[in-house]
């Protein structure tokens, strides 16, 4: 997850945080193979009206970390590698964008021209656990719950 900051003039329209878009996409080609069970990369990208080519990179990618799986053929096509209640939001972030970490010295303390006398640095790490925290605790199966979507109406 990418945390960007824009110091342009135009206050309004900066983002501090921001998911980027191909985790976006990979969330939206997981729910829907959590409700379809199995689909095409054709039929995915035209029902989430994701580009086709770029959903291809993404499904690889969600390939390669073990979230789905895929088969050749006629009746090919993509399905989840595990249940939708194994898949957690944090492997899906992990997959497509890496660790998560909304400053470098989260990870590395040295990159810090303060280095170990950094006192905001317990803040990032703070911020970094809730994040972690709040992505590991909703499962694939959570989103595609009717009673997650209500709430998120709320």
């Amino acid at each position: 997850m990418r945390y960007s900051y824009y110091s342009d003039r135009n206050w309004e329209n900066a983002l501090m945080f921001q998911v980027p878009t191909k985790t976006q996409y990979a969330i939206r080609a997981l729910v829907h193979l959590a409700l379809k069970e199995s689909d095409s990369a054709a039929k995915i990208a035209e029902a989430q009206m994701i580009s086709p080519k770029y959903l291809e990179g993404i499904l690889n990618q969600l390939k390669l970390a073990g979230i789905v799986t895929s088969d050749r053929g006629r009746s090919g096509g993509y399905r989840l590698a595990r249940s939708s209640e194994q898949i957690r939001m944090i492997d899906v972030v992990q997959a497509t964008e890496g660790a998560i970490r909304p400053v470098d010295c989260v990870d590395n303390r040295s990159v810090c021209a303060m280095g170990a006398t950094c006192i905001p640095r317990k803040f990032w790490l703070g911020l970094k656990t809730a994040v972690d925290g709040y992505l590991s605790s909703v499962t694939l199966k959570d989103l595609a719950d009717d009673t997650f979507v209500q709430i998120a109406k709320e």
